[in-house]
C-alpha cells in the first residue's frame, strides 16, 4: 500500500470504531484491532505503548497507543485527540514521530 492508501485505509476503519465522536482514550481500541488488519494486508507495523505524563504532574502517569512502521515513522490514527490551539493533527497522523506525543517517557 502506498501513504495515501494506508491513512486512508486507516481513516476508514477509525471511523467505524469510533463513528462521528471523538478518539480520546480510544487509542488501544483502534490501534489493536488496526494492526492485526494491516498486517494481514501486508502492511508491517509494531504496536507502540508510551507512558507520559499530562499537563498536571499530580494527575499520574497515563499512556498512548499508535502503531510505528519500519522506517520508524508513526502511524497514529488517534492523534487528532491531542489537537489544541497549538498544534492540528488530522485524524491519521503519518509521519516523524512527534515529541510530546510518540516520544515521551518511556516506551512500554
Amino acid at each position: 500500500m502506498t501513504d495515501k492508501q494506508i491513512v486512508r485505509f486507516c481513516a476508514a476503519f477509525r471511523n467505524g470504531i469510533v463513528g462521528k465522536g471523538g478518539p480520546t482514550a480510544c487509542c488501544f481500541m483502534v490501534c489493536w484491532p488496526l494492526a492485526t488488519l494491516l498486517r494481514l494486508y501486508g502492511v508491517d507495523v509494531d504496536l507502540v505503548e508510551i507512558d507520559y505524563l499530562e499537563d498536571e504532574p499530580a494527575s499520574g502517569a497515563a499512556n498512548h497507543v499508535w502503531l510505528r512502521l519500519p522506517d520508524g515513522r508513526a502511524l497514529d490514527p488517534t492523534a487528532d485527540q491531542f489537537n489544541d490551539g497549538a498544534r492540528r493533527f488530522p485524524k491519521v497522523y503519518l509521519g516523524d514521530p512527534v515529541p510530546g506525543i510518540h516520544v515521551v517517557g518511556r516506551e512500554r
